[in-house]
């Protein structure tokens, strides 16, 4: 092997303490040549190092200088124009590991020596490497079938990207589906939501429902997911929820929920008989649409090769049974913000008629906001979009019901934007509207005798309903830190349904240009590597990667190329040996070891005198 050395001096910062004539004389029968540059990386060496590199044609070279980190990517790219595999470059730090924090020139010189004697010795043992290559993969998971999702599923689709949506529930739509109005301009809910999943089940996006990310690993380009998609008994795309099949079976384990969307049926599996291994096929024969409910439908498990991942898992409501003093899940009347959404909506259990548990319409109604928000003991933030949905809902109440009257507790009210300070105008200009501020939702409680009231500050005050506005929380994902793994809509922060389909967008325009400019993934090839006449199909190396990169199938170990970090966690934990790092191999390490401890040997020895 012809192995070249090039000692750089670092404009005197090194040779101030290590002396070049020295160490070439130490070294000089040990390499074809050894020449010193003055600043190797400066712009008027970088041709000059060039054209020397490629008259003298090394296999191997060994960087006297400054730190690896410092430096590193500039001898790689020269060694590379010069015609030499970069992988077969060692780095001798005597700048920051030997002049810079040794006083004795004599020491540092010495010190230099074995440094780089373990990199000459290290060097003997390597073989030239080249860049592992992967292609950018454009398929596309979206997890959640809520707005953001679907605004994402429907605009990649269109783009040509073939895109996965999964939703854990039966039905698309998210939490949209139970508004019956949209703030800040009460338009209408389902007219905006039902035909954007009409595009969904006539789109070519892979739509799975009842579905959940079980693992993802790699990274942005080469991403590999394993997904569970549970049975729903009911295909989605032929179902046309005419409820005939509710009518005839016999259990009434089977419902057409008309606020899910696409409005199908829904079967109870603790209640269908044929789920229970009964004979009944009531709901098969009465449904018009041939195919469309199957009880051969089983749980499925498949593993994805995607390019990213768009997590849009939405938010979810503090748990309000956390402030027993409201009295949600005690007292009937006391909903929380979702709950009234239901009732609402004109296909909520009363039609979008606001009554009481007696069937009487209220005449005083109390929303509370900010519960569990702006609180140091359960979220300090604030949910930004509260107020203006209990504002929504003053409108709605006062359309439904003119005289009632209307309560609204605050700790502070926020409503970014005109529009959305029209609704806070509205009921502040309402003669039947009181607003009063509390410090601490402590201060509030919510007693039932004859009918509900809100004790404040001694004042006993009589409400007929209590709707309760939670803190929003994000629902945080395992996945959402991995490389290739996007956040839009509310699994961000707490959005309107409008910020929520911009932020889809701006998310979807980003991740088409990434994937655009990005054609293919290249890959450092120092990673781990199996000798399958020792392995013995163990499995520890599975267990023990933490990048998941190593699979045990049938027959063999495999591991994932394009996953593997090179990190090294499987080479000791393999009780054959059968693993090694290309780069880092035992003997790669050993003879770099030896190289450090036999020059210190000859040199206290005495066969060199410094």
């Amino acid at each position: 092997m012809s192995i070249g050395v090039i000692f750089c001096s670092c404009a005197g910062q090194i040779t101030e303490k290590i002396s070049f004539e020295k160490l070439k004389e130490l070294i000089n029968n040990q390499v074809e040549w050894i020449e010193n540059f003055n600043l190797a990386c400066s712009e008027e060496s970088q041709k000059d190092l060039i054209e020397f590199l490629i008259q003298r044609k090394p296999n191997g070279l060994i960087i006297i200088g400054c730190s690896s980190n410092n430096k590193g990517s500039f001898f790689n790219t020269i060694a590379q124009r010069s015609g030499v595999n970069k992988y077969m470059i060692n780095f001798v730090n005597i700048r920051e590991q030997v002049a810079w924090v040794t006083e004795d020139k004599n020491r540092a010189t010495k010190k230099a020596y074995a440094l780089f004697k373990g990199a000459l010795e290290r060097l003997k043992k390597q073989k030239p490497l080249s860049d592992l290559e992967f292609p950018v993969l454009s398929d596309i998971l979206v997890v959640g079938g809520g707005i953001a999702g679907i605004t994402a599923s429907i605009n990649l689709s269109k783009a040509g990207y073939r895109v996965h949506l999964i939703e854990k529930d039966y039905s698309l739509g998210g939490k949209i589906v139970r508004y019956e109005k949209l703030f800040p301009d009460l338009t209408c809910a389902p007219c905006f939501v039902n035909p954007m999943i009409e595009d969904i089940l006539n789109s070519e996006v892979e739509v799975r429902l009842n579905g959940e990310l079980k693992e993802l690993k790699g990274f942005f380009g080469n991403l590999f997911a394993n997904i569970i998609s549970k049975p729903t008994y009911v295909n989605p795309k032929k179902c046309i929820g005419c409820s005939a099949c509710e009518d005839v079976c016999p259990a009434k384990a089977i419902k057409v929920e008309p606020m899910r969307l696409p409005a199908i049926a829904k079967i109870d599996t603790e209640k269908c008989l044929r789920i229970k291994g009964q004979e009944c096929d009531s709901c098969i024969t009465a449904c018009p649409v041939s195919g469309t409910i199957n009880f051969n439908d089983r749980e499925r498990e498949e593993n994805l090769n995607i390019g990213a991942v768009l997590l849009s898992t939405g938010f979810s409501l503090i748990d309000c049974r956390k402030f027993p003093n409201l009295g949600y899940g005690i007292f009937k009347n006391v909903y929380n913000a979702l709950d009234f959404e239901e009732i609402l909506n004109s296909e909520g259990p009363t039609k979008g008629e606001i009554i009481t548990e007696f069937g009487e319409t209220p005449k005083k109604i109390g929303i509370i906001h900010c519960v569990g928000s702006l609180d140091e003991e359960y979220y300090p933030y604030c949910s930004k979009i509260c107020c203006q949905y209990a504002f929504k809902f003053n409108c709605m109440i006062r359309q439904t019901i003119p005289d009632v009257e209307i309560l609204h507790f605050v700790r502070e009210i926020v409503l970014p934007g005109k529009n959305a300070y029209n609704l806070y105008l509205n009921a502040k200009k309402d003669k039947n509207v009181k607003i009063i501020r509390y410090e601490s939702i402590k201060d509030l409680t919510v007693n039932k005798e004859e009918s509900l009231s809100i004790l404040y500050k001694n004042e006993k005050i009589p409400c007929d309903i209590i709707i309760l506005c939670p803190a929003i929380i994000q629902q945080s994902s395992k996945f959402e830190e991995i490389n290739g793994v996007f956040l839009t809509g509310s699994a961000k922060e707490a959005m309107t349904v409008e910020e929520a389909v911009t932020d889809s967008l701006s998310i979807c325009s980003r991740l088409m240009t990434e994937l655009k400019v990005n054609k293919k993934i290249i890959k450092s090839p120092t990673i781990a590597r199996i000798d399958y006449n020792i392995c013995t199909n163990c499995g520890i190396c599975v267990l023990q990667c933490p990048y998941k990169a190593i699979e045990l199938n049938i027959n063999e170990i495999k591991i994932i190329d394009s996953i593997c970090e090179g990190c090294g966690t499987c080479v000791p934990s393999c009780p054959s040996k059968a693993i090694e790092l290309e780069g880092f191999t035992y003997d790669q390490i050993v003879s770099e070891m030896e190289g450090i401890l036999s020059s210190l040997r000859r040199l206290d020895n005495g066969s060199y005198c410094i």
